[in-house]
């Protein structure tokens, strides 16, 4: 094994270091706080320690290019390094923090002449903005950049101002540069690799994803006095709807819906809700399938509104289409995979991730490794070292590969 472990466990361990207190509560790395300000200045000065040339984007997507000019299509790696609250060590931060890895050793031990880069990209959770991937999704143009600065987190504060506030405001444009191809190192997040005992995922593709947002509106009055047929409760249609949703929801077809967020106003118990504001996640390989499941949820709402003349508003927050990754990038993983020893698998990510944003643009695709009992987005997420080392090692027998041919 080339790579340098104890250097990348140490760099790992040093993101990870970086906490908004002492408390156990994970790691916060909320997109454009200052822990993300922090986690990007040392990840910026590892790469001016490799010389590389160092570009940051309208949105805040950080690249360091080796062998770079306008000329050149670089192969791409990279994940993000920005976290859901109270996380884990290795979503994202994995990826780059061993690409950099990887790419410093190709340097070292290769005198590699071909262009070569890693990308951190911006806001990839969706945590603080909607929608998730939004520097990936941003890099590749699909959507106008003045209207993407315009997306406010709850406390009004815009894209913009938020990236001018820890000066990762930058100058080059979207898709500056088209990469030759993009490969993205992630622990899997699931338990599949973990119950089946392999070492390696190979990622055939990312399932379909929608975000709804949903709010329903009644009246408050006082719950003491107020008989049930003359009350506009509207938490009465939400436990309708979170019971439909569940109906729907079945492994069977390979269907899963969650309602991850839920917001009660006034709030207090002794008063009807005026008004309930939730999040829907809906995800399905097949585009058709999740289509139909979500007017099959929209026409539901509506119908359970009428019956108990409850006001609605839908908002959809996010729409991504399912992808499938590059068949020759992936057989080459397989083949470096079989020569290491390493056991593998084909699977689809449950998760989004940039990498199915930049299918769009180049071949693209991913490698996994075991999430320990599927746990993910939670402080308790964990991956062995030894796990983690074969990944990136794999990594960079793959990318030695692509950079030849």
């Amino acid at each position: 094994m080339l790579i340098n472990s104890k250097r990348f466990l140490r760099r790992l361990e040093k993101i990870n270091n970086i906490k908004i207190n002492s408390k156990n509560i994970g790691i916060n790395r909320i997109a454009l706080t200052k822990e993300d300000k922090r986690a990007r200045d040392i990840i910026i000065n590892w790469m001016k320690s490799l010389k590389l040339k160092i570009k940051i984007d309208n949105i805040g997507n950080i690249f360091g290019l080796y062998n770079y000019n306008n000329k050149t299509n670089p192969l791409l790696l990279g994940s993000h390094i920005d976290s859901v609250r109270n996380g884990g060590k290795y979503d994202g931060v994995l990826g780059v923090v061993g690409a950099l890895e990887v790419i410093q050793t190709l340097i070292e031990k290769n005198k590699i002449e071909e262009s070569i880069g890693l990308a951190v990209f911006t806001n990839e959770e969706g945590v603080r903005f909607a929608p998730d991937m939004m520097g990936s999704w941003s890099f590749t143009k699909r959507e106008n950049i003045q209207k993407i600065h315009q997306i406010k987190d709850i406390k009004n504060i815009t894209i913009k101002e938020a990236l001018k506030k820890i000066n990762y405001l930058g100058k080059e444009r979207q898709l500056f540069f088209k990469p030759k191809r993009f490969l993205e190192l992630h622990i899997e997040q699931g338990p599949i690799l973990h119950n089946n005992k392999k070492d390696i995922g190979i990622v055939k593709g990312v399932q379909a994803i929608t975000w709804l947002n949903i709010s329903l509106f009644g009246k408050s009055n006082h719950a003491g006095t107020t008989p049930l047929k003359n009350r506009y409760d509207p938490m009465i249609v939400f436990g309708k709807i979170n019971n439909y949703i569940h109906s729907l929801s079945t492994e069977k077809n390979n269907q899963l819906i969650t309602i991850g967020s839920i917001n009660i106003q006034p709030n207090q118990i002794n008063v009807i809700a005026n008004k309930i504001e939730f999040t829907v996640d809906m995800r399905n390989p097949k585009n058709e399938k999740l289509s139909n499941i979500e007017q099959k949820i929209i026409k539901k709402i509506k119908k359970l509104c009428s019956q108990n003349n409850i006001k609605f508003a839908i908002k959809k927050l996010v729409k991504f289409t399912s992808v499938k990754f590059d068949n020759k990038i992936n057989n080459i993983i397989k083949n470096h995979a079989k020569k290491l020893k390493y056991s593998n698998m084909d699977l689809f990510s449950g998760a989004g991730h940039d990498a199915q944003m930049l299918a769009k643009v180049c071949p693209t695709s991913m490698i996994f490794v075991p999430s320990t009992k599927g746990i993910s987005h939670d402080k308790r997420e964990h991956t062995k070292n030894q796990d983690l080392l074969k990944g990136i090692n794999l990594l960079y027998n793959v990318s030695k590969d692509l950079l030849k041919n």
